[in-house]
């Protein structure tokens, strides 16, 4: 059942006609609830117009009582606006004004007496700071207290304003500090400066953080600019230590040492710095105002106890200004890393510089060694950047000198042919080949107190004839070689080092190993393949040169010497060959022609000898000593004797050094070649006739063609009438020499030898001797050879 809608009712009957009771009821009770919501709304609408009422009325009160107190101000500023009153206070104002001036000059006078006061104080704390006995911990701060005092300085003098309204005294004093601010000012960079490129035992992390404070306050400079600038001043640090100019005349391995100390030393340094401890150094620095610093006002010069009332607002209250938050970590990254690449060059570039005036291997060896050492040690200790870039630099640039060096000492052995070049060039016959002898005056008058190895020295030169102009090209050899193998040595024990870094830290077993392998085998078997490379190159290089020098005089006059002595430096040189495949053959190809032209050369004048003497006679010298039936010689002749012991006469005169087996054997060769020449030459001969065979005693020993009265030329006249029996004793003869002469000469079943048999058959065949008769001559030539080989040593 809906509730009625008491709005439209007009009036009660249409309520008790219209609607039931129960709704009627509910009309009811609608009523009821209107009647009392209007009443609360009457009674709120009457308490609020009354409290506006209530407040009207204190307005309207305190108004009235405003202005009872207006007009009583206007009434007693109007007493105080009296002439006599102006007056008065007109007078008082001048009086004032006179005592204003004078506090303003005596404030002048004050704050000039602290500039200057300032301008000490500055230059006697850098002073303190940069002395040699300034201890580590009070140096940072001297500096920050000297930029403080600086700042106070700049701050005094702009307190001034314009200089042209003051008096002619102060305006002097204050152009004066204003000039040498610049130089305090440069004085207090320098020293930031010397802080910071230190390093070492003297100087920490709260050292470059005290003086990058000082440059901070005196340049007005944010972390930023601050690290831009330490990381400016220790790459010139890095460039001062490789700097040749700067270091001409001490530069050594220690500058490198420091460069990369102080390359390694700005990595852990700034990643010390920020992003923390330099930022809150900074906002340390402007916490409070800078005359409220407990050290400056300490410090006795400036008297601020004194000069502080002088001090205008701007003085007493200025605080620094200074950014210690425009620097995070991401750029504090990227700056470190684009200085680390920088510096990396720098490092490295100086360190190709120096090698470039070394020349000692072993010297940069050690310094190979202690640099690396140092960067093993130190190069991890900065966080983000791999230590093995910077270990790869370093050993790039060493191992490229060490290669080079390596190249231009071996190739320093063509120096030994060009001393051969200039020994030939100025050779001189009968000087430059002039041997010493063992027993010469020079030898046994020499001082024997001058030590055994001296007069060894001596013998060794004699015996293995080592005059002047050999010793100069093996002395250079040996030198040469000395050198290189100091080389060899020196890279052998490279691959002997430890490369272990235990001092700060423990690494892992794989990188050690990895170091290790690359330090200790990589490096040295670089080295080792160089070395072996360019040995086969210059000894490839001088065997061809040795090689064009001996062909182009091998024809000459003086061949022979010239053989002797190229052999002599070849001996020396194949004495000590490294063991190389592709050396070992060298100089031999030059050494058969060598000997060839030796044995020619030695066998000459006993062969011409025995060809002008021999060859010649036309009867048998001791004839009667012959044995047997028939007779046969059991000696050789006479002229075959002199020519055996003219032959060793002549190789020993040359050098007992020479013979070697090669030597001796080429020599028997070809002699035997030149004696079996000559001897089939003298067999061609035809011989002389009979009538001049019986007419050559009667003027043989005669003078001016007379008849010999000598009973020795006598018997021999009467010997001459059997000219065919005389011919056939010759014949047997040189069968025995020529058998005799095979021992000696004999080379095993060789050219020489089948001639020599050659020629001794072609001699029997005119001798008629039966075979058991050359047989005989056969048996005794072998005797005497055993019995007498001794004596020609030289040919055995």
């Amino acid at each position: 059942m809906a509730t009625p809608d008491t709005s439209t009712l007009t009036s009660s009957a249409q309520v008790f006609t219209t609607y039931t009771l129960p709704q009627i009821r509910a009309v009811h009770k609608t009523l009821h609830v209107q009647i009392d919501e209007k009443s609360a709304r009457l009674r709120t609408q009457v308490g609020n117009s009354y409290r506006q009422l209530l407040g009207t009325a204190d307005t309207i009160v305190q108004m009235r009582a405003d202005i009872q107190s207006a007009q009583q101000v206007l009434g007693h500023m109007g007493g105080r606006c009296g002439r006599a009153v102006i007056d008065s206070k007109v007078a008082g104002l001048g009086r004032f004004r006179g005592d204003e001036d004078a506090d303003a000059a005596l404030g002048q006078a004050a704050r000039v007496r602290l500039l200057r006061a300032c301008g000490l104080a500055v230059s006697r704390l850098l002073k303190a700071s940069t002395s040699k006995d300034a201890e580590g911990g009070g140096r940072g701060d001297r500096l920050v207290l000297a930029a403080k005092v600086f700042v106070l300085s700049r701050l005094l003098v702009s307190s001034f304003g314009n200089l042209t309204a003051l008096d002619e005294e102060i305006r002097s004093a204050v152009e004066a500090a204003k000039k040498s601010l610049d130089g305090l000012r440069r004085k207090l960079v320098r020293a930031v400066e010397k802080v910071l490129q230190k390093i070492g035992e003297g100087t920490d992390i709260t050292d470059i953080l005290k003086a990058l404070s000082a440059y901070s306050l005196s340049s007005s400079s944010g972390t930023r600019d601050v690290l831009r600038r330490f990381l400016a001043i220790r790459a010139e640090a890095v460039m001062y230590e490789f700097d040749h100019e700067e270091h001409e005349k001490d530069r050594g391995v220690d500058n490198v040492f420091k460069g990369l100390r102080l390359y390694t030393r700005t990595l852990v340094d700034v990643q010390a710095l920020v992003p923390n401890k330099l930022p809150e150094a900074l906002l340390e620095l402007k916490k409070k105002p800078l005359l409220a610093d407990e050290s400056l006002r300490s410090l006795e010069g400036l008297r601020l106890d004194v000069f502080e009332r002088w001090c205008s607002d701007e003085i007493r209250y200025f605080t620094p200004f200074i950014r210690h938050d425009d620097l995070d970590g991401k750029q504090a990254r990227e700056m470190l890393t684009s200085w680390v690449t920088k510096g990396e060059e720098a490092v490295l570039g100086g360190l190709g510089k120096t090698l470039e005036h070394m020349s000692e291997f072993k010297a940069i060896v050690d310094l190979r060694t202690a640099t690396l050492q140092q960067w093993i040690r130190d190069g991890g200790k900065a966080r983000g950047f791999d230590p093995s870039v910077m270990l790869d630099g370093l050993r790039k640039a060493i191992n490229d000198h060490l290669l080079q060096l390596v190249e231009s000492k071996v190739a320093k052995l063509k120096l030994v042919g060009s001393e051969v070049a200039a020994t030939l060039e100025a050779w001189q016959s009968g000087v430059t080949d002039r041997q010493r002898g063992m027993w010469d005056d020079e030898m046994l008058g020499m001082d024997f107190s001058v030590g055994a190895a001296q007069v060894t020295h001596e013998v060794i030169a004699r015996v293995y004839g080592r005059n002047d102009a050999v010793a100069r090209a093996v002395t250079g050899f040996e030198s040469w070689h000395q050198i290189i193998g100091n080389v060899g040595d020196i890279v052998e024990q490279l691959k002997r080092q430890r490369w272990d870094n235990d001092v700060d830290e423990i690494e892992d077993e794989e990188v050690i190993e990895a170091r290790q392998d690359l330090l200790s085998k990589d490096d040295p078997q670089l080295l080792h393949t160089q070395l072996n490379e360019s040995l086969r190159k210059a000894f490839g290089g001088l065997d061809e040169q040795l090689t064009v020098l001996w062909q182009s005089r091998k024809d000459g006059s003086d061949s022979g010497q010239i053989a002797m002595y190229v052999l002599r430096i070849l001996r020396d040189i194949r004495g000590r060959l490294p063991e190389l495949e592709g050396i070992k053959s060298f100089g031999l190809d030059n050494v058969p022609s060598l000997h060839e032209k030796l044995a020619a050369t030695v066998s000459a004048s006993p062969l011409e000898e025995f060809t002008l003497t021999a060859l010649t006679q036309k009867r048998v010298a001791g004839r009667a000593l012959w044995e047997g039936e028939p007779a046969l010689p059991t000696q050789p002749s006479p002229s075959t004797f002199k020519l055996l012991r003219n032959l060793t006469m002549s190789m020993g005169n040359s050098g007992v050094d020479l013979w070697t087996p090669a030597a001796v054997k080429t020599l028997k060769h070809v002699f035997s070649q030149q004696l079996v020449d000559v001897w089939r030459k003298e067999l061609a001969t035809p011989d002389p006739d009979p009538d001049e065979a019986e007419s050559e005693p009667k003027t043989d020993g005669g003078e001016d063609g007379e008849p010999s009265t000598d009973p020795d030329d006598e018997a021999n006249a009467g010997e001459a009438e059997r000219t065919p029996e005389r011919n056939k004793d010759v014949l047997v003869q040189w069968v025995f020499d020529v058998y005799l002469l095979q021992h000696y000469l004999s080379v095993g079943n060789g050219e020489s030898d089948t001639a020599m048999k050659s020629l001794a058959s072609g001699i029997l065949e005119k001798t008629d001797l039966d075979t058991e008769a050359e047989q005989r001559l056969a048996t005794a030539s072998l005797e005497y050879w055993k019995r007498t080989s001794l004596l020609f040593g030289l040919l055995a």
